[in-house]
């Protein structure tokens, strides 16, 4: 294994700096025959990760109304399925990506509190929510058979932070969790471009392969991690925590041991300029450009070495203060 990793690595050192400019979304494609089946999740720290430019993200649709749009509570998250008029599913290409992939559905990673949320850590802290947007490669007739295959399954991860304001473009999520308390529940809402969700971008995200594990098997799955954070109020986190599960329990998510980042790559794809501490930008989406965030209140050099720690640790503290006051 050792002989392997070396090998990998002085492959893409080589075409690094002789082949990057004619295929490197080639290099991502062949690291996944070798890499796909490490576990995942993992740590996600900026100094770890190796520069790379990769031609654009194509995102197809996702601004395009649903026909239908629905949420499951399966008992251990939520979903979020939906259904398209003929020729407007959403649809991404470019990137790492070999070929086209097509969305297949949404789901939420939180926590028993507001500092143990993520499935991924940020610089070995965990965010509130972790959201997946879930997509499957073309090749295969569906989601069920891309799960068996490496390059079949793409995972786009958005983290969830938290701002003084409600967060509206999710709201219509969160209002209905309450119809769906009760495990393998299930309600139709009215449709809305999946697209309030997320947002979508071309450079300042991570890549790398990993695996998801199910009771009996292992699936192989492509990564990419969006640098710039969604944001929602803890009132809407909270709510999450009233689904109850197949015991009739409320959720209770025990953290995910985070995986070795030995023996596999970490891409930092396009980043836009040329040196940064911080893992995560903390700057919001231009979306949430009149929203207050709660580190608006922070005075802290997010530029300066242990930045984003600093950042994280402070949001872990207000949170665990707030959370005493509502016990109290």
């Amino acid at each position: 294994m050792a002989q392997d990793n070396h090998y990998a690595a002085d492959t893409l050192s080589e075409v690094n700096s002789s082949e990057l400019n004619e295929a490197p979304s080639n290099i991502i494609v062949a690291l996944g025959c070798e890499e796909a089946a490490l576990p995942s999740p993992i740590d996600i720290n900026i100094n770890n990760a190796e520069r790379i430019e990769l031609p654009a993200l194509s995102w197809d649709n996702y601004e395009k109304t649903s026909l239908k749009f629905k949420l499951i509570n399966t008992g251990e998250t939520v979903i979020i399925r939906a259904r398209w008029a003929e020729g407007e599913h959403p649809s991404i290409r470019g990137g790492p990506l070999e070929g086209t992939y097509l969305f297949s559905q949404i789901h939420f990673h939180w926590g028993n509190s507001a500092v143990d949320g993520s499935e991924h850590t940020i610089d070995g802290a965990s965010l509130p929510l972790e959201m997946h947007v879930v997509h499957f490669s073309t090749k295969f007739k569906d989601r069920k058979e891309a799960v068996k295959h490496v390059g079949g399954i793409l995972v786009i991860v958005y983290f969830y932070n938290l701002k003084s304001d409600p967060n509206k473009y999710i709201a219509p999520v969160i209002s209905n969790l309450k119809q769906i308390t009760f495990p393998d529940a299930v309600i139709k809402i009215t449709p809305f471009p999946i697209l309030n969700l997320f947002h979508t971008f071309s450079s300042e995200y991570f890549t790398y392969w990993g695996s998801t594990k199910t009771v009996d098997s292992s699936h192989p799955v492509l990564w990419m991690i969006s640098r710039t954070q969604e944001c929602m109020d803890f009132h809407q986190l909270t709510q999450f925590r009233c689904l109850l599960d197949q015991q009739m329990r409320v959720i209770r998510r025990e953290p995910k041991q985070v995986a070795s980042q030995e023996g596999r790559h970490l891409f930092h794809v396009n980043p836009l300029t040329h040196y940064t501490n911080s893992t995560l930008s903390v700057l919001p989406h231009s979306k949430y450009i009149n929203d207050r965030w709660v580190v608006d209140r922070m005075d802290i050099d997010i530029g300066a070495p242990g930045g984003c720690k600093e950042l994280i640790e402070v949001i872990h503290r207000e949170m665990r203060e707030r959370n005493l006051q509502l016990d109290g």
